[in-house]
């Protein structure tokens, strides 16, 4: 299906659920055109924003997509019917990418005492999971490039990249623990 077709697809799909009530429960929610509590058709875009940016990033848009709709919904967590419901997306689907979710530290599962389903929100702290994370990246392909070395001609341009990437990778994974601090102190500063 061609990027245009997707896009209607999903408009489509989100404008017939206006005001409608929730499949969820018995409850009669009152819902913007897109058929989620407060999820209109400019948060729909910065929901396919946010996957686009982490299919960049080499991981699924949809883990993209539930990242954003849990880290800019108003409640204290969303439960899943509600992620089925706001990304028309399967079940298999919204349970594999919110344990992928969960396996980086960014989001956590909880429940609700008398209700069955469970409930989804951002991790506290997520970011210094996110940071660890990134640092074991780092550190983990500097190792690879140093290892890297031995494979190459010396003298060759490849050897030079790989000894540059080794190079600033070691450099990048020393910087970082400063750059944590320099961070706590302005994250104080700002008063977050």
């Amino acid at each position: 299906m061609s990027k245009s077709r997707k896009d209607q697809s999903m408009k489509s799909k989100a404008s017939s659920m206006s005001g409608g009530p929730s499949s969820a429960g018995s409850k009669s929610v009152t819902r913007d055109q897109s058929g989620f509590p407060g999820l209109d058709e400019r948060r729909l875009e910065y929901l396919e924003r946010m996957g686009i940016f982490f299919e960049k990033e080499g991981l699924p848009r949809m883990a993209g997509r539930i990242f954003e709709l849990l880290l800019s919904d108003k409640r204290d967590s969303v439960a899943t019917s509600e992620i089925l419901e706001a990304l028309h997306a399967s079940r298999g689907s919204v349970s594999t990418m919110t344990r992928f979710l969960m396996e980086r530290g960014m989001i956590e599962k909880t429940g609700k005492r008398g209700e069955r389903q469970d409930y989804f929100r951002i991790k506290r702290k997520a970011l210094n999971t996110m940071f660890s994370n990134r640092l074991n990246i780092v550190h983990e392909f500097k190792a690879i490039m140093v290892d890297g070395l031995s494979f190459t001609e010396p003298e060759s341009e490849n050897h030079q990249m790989v000894e540059e990437l080794a190079a600033f990778y070691d450099w990048f994974e020393k910087r970082m623990p400063a750059l944590w601090k320099e961070w706590e102190e302005e994250k104080k500063r700002r008063k977050l």
